[in-house]
């Protein structure tokens, strides 16, 4: 038998069928919508029974965390991809290079996760802790290399890492949300650019010298 022709192991199996589902649960919150995207259409569309997908999953706030879980997984394999070997204000540039990647390879990821989190807002959402998190996480790392870029004297001693990672965070939500609403007139390549233009003179700029 060849390692071609070998059985899947049941965590194998179990791998592939999860991954399957996230795929067709991200094409069907795109295409229809976070309320027509349920346990039962999943099921349809994906070829598994419901009863799997319900098994696997729970319910719809869990199969909305298990997306949200995959996506942010994928993107953060691009991520440690684009930066490794790089720190402070090297990480930084890096990470908007590989977000525009990101974006351009798997728009349909990115549209569903914003798509969540747009339902993490809303009050009571079961989404709110985990998308809270992230966020979190997000703003954390961005300020731990921008301490790191200081330390070098690679950026500016009187930037605030905290308010940095702040802004870093709400420009890439505001053009995502404006390319989601128009595609085309967002012009991506362009946007990047200037985006890493904005982060260095920011970042290498002392105050009263803009």
């Amino acid at each position: 038998m060849t390692a071609a022709s070998k059985p899947l192991s049941q965590a194998e199996r179990t791998a592939l069928s999860d991954s399957r589902m996230i795929d067709a649960a991200i094409c069907l919150i795109v295409e229809r919508g976070p309320e027509k995207t349920t346990l039962k259409a999943l099921g349809e569309v994906s070829g598994y029974s419901r009863g799997l997908v319900t098994y696997r999953f729970g319910s719809k706030a869990g199969l909305f965390k298990a997306m949200i879980k995959a996506v942010s997984e994928r993107w953060l394999a691009k991520l440690e991809k684009a930066i490794r070997g790089k720190q402070g204000l090297d990480a930084i540039l890096a990470t908007t290079d590989a977000y525009y990647r990101f974006v351009s390879s798997s728009p349909k990821d990115i549209r569903a996760m914003q798509i969540l989190f747009h339902k993490a807002v809303e009050p009571g959402s079961e989404l709110a802790d985990i998308v809270r998190r992230i966020f979190r996480a997000q703003r954390d790392q961005l300020a731990a290399w921008a301490r790191a870029a200081q330390r070098e004297k690679v950026v500016a001693a009187d930037v605030d890492p905290e308010v940095f990672a702040a802004r870093f965070c709400a420009y890439t939500s505001g053009i995502t949300w404006s390319w989601m609403l128009k595609p085309r007139d967002v012009d991506w390549a362009g946007a990047q650019q200037e985006f890493k233009r904005m982060v260095l003179a920011e970042l290498t700029t002392p105050k009263g010298q803009e």
